[in-house]
């Protein structure tokens, strides 16, 4: 799962604060990657993927129409 933080990101009540621009993937090692592991993908995060648009909209079912899928326009 992969998707880019359009805003900063608080992780663990602010231990954490991931910045924006940054991508998560879930299959890597980097620092945030790992910090973000079970964690919900964030509403305003680009999902690179079909499994995070699939994570977002489970997370967020009413809020379809907010959901980015950048890998659709490729």
């Amino acid at each position: 799962m992969r998707f880019q933080l359009r805003e900063d990101w608080s992780l663990f009540g602010g231990t954490w604060l991931c910045p924006a621009g940054t991508v998560i993937d879930l299959a890597s090692e980097d620092q945030w990657s790992v910090r973000a592991r079970g964690q919900t993908i964030p509403i305003s995060a680009r999902c690179l993927d079909a499994s995070a648009y699939e994570a977002q909209l489970k997370a967020f079912p009413d809020a379809k129409h907010l959901l980015s899928g950048a890998w659709e326009n490729k």
